[in-house]
């Protein structure tokens, strides 16, 4: 696991300490694993854990929760947040969920894929932030995925998924209103080549930050919620 100075959990530091994870948990699988597969192929599992643990060992004042359940978030949340209704199943869970190790409360959702179909995924952070409007420690999550693509194609993924994502207006019980919009960026790193296809394909880690912003709030305070998950 890459070596990290612990510092602030801000948005752009667990973005980039994610994609570091990948690209070490790429180099291992590589090294270990199945010599005619690549990190696309690797259990859903195996990413989690590795970018669960990654991120409390850079992050200590933080903790984790895998395959947290949304039943969780009543009792830890210290407010009245049912995240079953909010994503609209009742045994929803999500894959992993970082919390404040000193008072248990979470802060944000972190779903992982492997592919491009990561909509439904962003739409539970994004009906998380809806239903938890006013709590700034719930105006944001992660999608990771995992892209085997020629470089232009990756890159072109990108652009149209995080389009698709700031175009989302529906959760499960409601649409956002008019003054709150959703905010992606997303930050693509290239982590190894395909087993498959090495001289035209490779493989390419990809984060997409999900927030929900309220442009009725003075702008210095859009900025902090969105910034700070400590």
């Amino acid at each position: 696991m890459p070596q990290a100075t612990a510092g602030r959990a801000d948005r752009a530091a667990i973005r980039q300490n994610i994609l570091s994870i990948l690209q070490a948990t790429a180099a291992s699988y590589a090294e270990h694993d199945d010599p005619d597969s690549d990190l696309r192929d690797a259990s859903e599992y195996l990413i989690n854990v590795n970018l669960a643990q990654g991120l409390t060992e850079t992050f200590p004042i933080l903790r984790y929760g895998l395959e947290h359940h949304a039943s969780a978030f009543d009792e830890t949340a210290r407010s009245e947040i049912d995240a079953r209704v909010a994503v609209g199943k009742d045994m929803a869970r999500f894959d992993i969920v970082l919390l404040n190790k000193s008072n248990n409360a979470p802060r944000c959702i972190i779903e992982v894929k492997r592919g491009i179909k990561i909509i439904n995924d962003a739409m539970r952070i994004i009906a998380m932030a809806a239903l938890a409007f006013g709590r700034p420690r719930w105006r944001h999550g992660y999608v990771v995925t995992i892209l085997q693509r020629p470089e232009l194609e990756a890159h072109r993924i990108v652009q149209e998924l995080s389009a698709e994502i700031q175009a989302l207006r529906a959760t499960a019980s409601d649409s956002l209103p008019e003054h709150q919009e959703v905010k992606v960026t997303a930050e693509l790193r290239h982590i190894g080549a395909s087993r498959i296809k090495p001289d035209s394909t490779q493989i390419y880690g990809v984060v997409f930050h999900v927030a929900l912003v309220d442009r009725l709030l003075p702008e210095t305070e859009v900025d902090d919620d969105i910034q700070s998950i400590a």
